[in-house]
């Protein structure tokens, strides 16, 4: 059960942390030297590594302020509070070098890729480690290494490259790496995870980075960089039968009972209740006005207008993935709000305040998989009919359909390559919608400035605000980085 990896995840930290006696240790000397000397040691320090993505500054929160509130499926404003201005700013385009919320997501990134770099090392030169334990172990902790990169890769541009734990506080600064750099070790960690990870584990470490994980990001960084014929044979790689499946219904993606299963490649685990590392987003979607099972929400990323009518006829996606609250009845939205959108997914009914939830969220998940694939194929080969019925595997679903037989819904063949990438961008705004897709997806596709000018014609969104800015805090401690151009 995922109790067992929660406690060890939790009992590390509060370890590392407070650096409570072991073994005779005094408190504040762990070293490389006295902390790397059983199994147990590695498997902590690799769970340190996996609970720095639990942070509200990551993957519990900015992760999807980043992918959601800055493009057109979130807004601020019309009668809202905007008194959060990094979001605001994000919101609008108007941010800059000094907005925090870049800086906490790089440096909170950068703690989590240390902490991996300290795995790899330490367990690297351990003796008391089988070899193939000790593979898998630096798998892991290189996997969640080549995710943070891949993050910082593609919002920042090229980034510095640290592949060594921080030993000391001297030759701290180090210049930025060109992108292709960093995305070669993207490729290498995922590489390395695919070569080293098992297929599953037994039922008390699911959650754990497995070599689908490690194939399916290969994927998504194969098209990130266009490279569509790598990108096919790891998604076919990833489709063997027995692998993964979809869920019959869309709704049941999304059922705390389901997580870990089926359509499930890799999520970030979360688990309410006291003690436990809980999820914000069963109460950061909802708002404040709705108390229901007993307290308000944020109200956070409040859903457009174009997002909500972006969904056909039928689509049963739309009352999974956002509500639309009355302005009479209980709960009712404010007669000052002009568009009563907010995120219906992620629901806890067990929550017991804003902040406990024990809802996961995906990293990667097998409807991306095969929405990538179609989109990679389609592109090397146009008109592919099996590129066509991965894509409509996930529509008919969407439909409430069986899974693999035509119908009338279907995407017809004949379109232009750029035609079908349009139908894949659009798939998948509804498909992954509020799980940290839509910025990175327009960035990939070219359609950012498009797309948010379409959601709001007054935004003004430069060129140069496809990458973000490098953080003046990194910027005024590290000498050797020069900035973005335009900020």
């Amino acid at each position: 059960m995922r109790s067992a990896f929660y406690f060890i995840i939790i009992f590390f930290t509060l370890a590392a942390a407070g650096c409570a006696k072991l073994d005779g240790v005094p408190e504040g000397t762990y070293t490389t030297g006295n902390f790397y000397r059983t199994e147990a040691d590695a498997i902590s320090a690799v769970n340190a590594v996996y609970s720095g993505l639990t942070s509200s500054y990551l993957y519990n929160q900015f992760m999807e302020v980043i992918q959601s509130q800055g493009t057109d499926d979130c807004e601020w404003g019309f009668g809202r509070n905007t008194s959060n201005t990094d979001k605001t700013a994000l919101d609008k385009f108007t941010f800059d070098p000094g907005t925090n919320l870049f800086y906490q997501f790089w440096s909170t990134s950068y703690q989590v890729i240390n902490r991996a770099n300290a795995a790899v090392e330490g367990i690297g030169a351990m003796t008391a480690i089988k070899d193939d334990k000790k593979k898998r172990l630096q798998a892991e902790a290189r996997f969640v290494r080549g995710l943070m990169y891949f993050n910082l890769v593609r919002l920042f541009g090229g980034v510095p490259l640290q592949l060594a734990p921080t030993a000391s506080l001297n030759n701290l600064a180090v210049k930025r790496a060109a992108a292709e750099e960093v995305y070669a070790q993207v490729i290498a960690d995922f590489q390395y995870g695919a070569e080293n990870l098992p297929p599953a584990y037994d039922a008390a470490n699911v959650g754990r980075a497995t070599s689908g994980a490690a194939m399916a990001m290969l994927v998504k960084t194969y098209l990130t960089q266009k490279d569509y014929t790598k990108a096919v044979e790891e998604a076919r790689k990833v489709m063997a039968p027995g692998r993964y499946s979809l869920w019959p219904s869309y709704q049941d993606v999304f059922l705390i009972a389901n997580e870990n299963k089926n359509e499930s490649i890799f999520e970030v685990q979360f688990l309410s209740g006291s003690g436990n590392i809980p999820s914000s987003y069963a109460g950061f979607y909802r708002p404040s006005f709705d108390k229901r099972p007993g307290f308000g929400g944020n109200g956070d990323n409040p859903v457009t207008k174009n997002h909500y009518d972006a969904y056909p006829e039928g689509d049963l996606r739309k009352d999974v993935n956002v509500i639309k609250y009355p302005y009479t009845g209980d709960p009712k939205a404010p007669a000052t709000i002009k568009n009563p959108y907010y995120v219906a997914k992620f629901k806890d009914p067990a929550a017991l305040n804003v902040n406990d939830g024990g809802n996961n969220y995906y990293i990667v998940r097998y409807a991306d998989v095969l929405l990538m694939f179609a989109e990679a194929l389609y592109l090397s080969s146009p008109g592919s009919t099996e590129a066509l019925e991965a894509f409509n595997q996930v529509r008919r679903r969407a439909h409430g359909l069986p899974l693999n037989a035509p119908s009338a819904i279907d995407l017809a063949g004949g379109l232009g390559a750029s035609a079908f990438q349009d139908s894949v961008l659009k798939e998948r705004r509804l498909e992954f919608a509020f799980e940290g897709h839509r910025r990175f997806d327009l960035l990939r596709t070219g359609k950012l400035k498009q797309a948010v000018n379409a959601q709001d014609p007054a935004i003004i969104v430069r060129d140069s605000d496809t990458l973000f800015p490098i953080p003046s805090q990194e910027m005024d401690t590290n000498p050797l980085l020069k900035q973005n151009p335009g900020y």
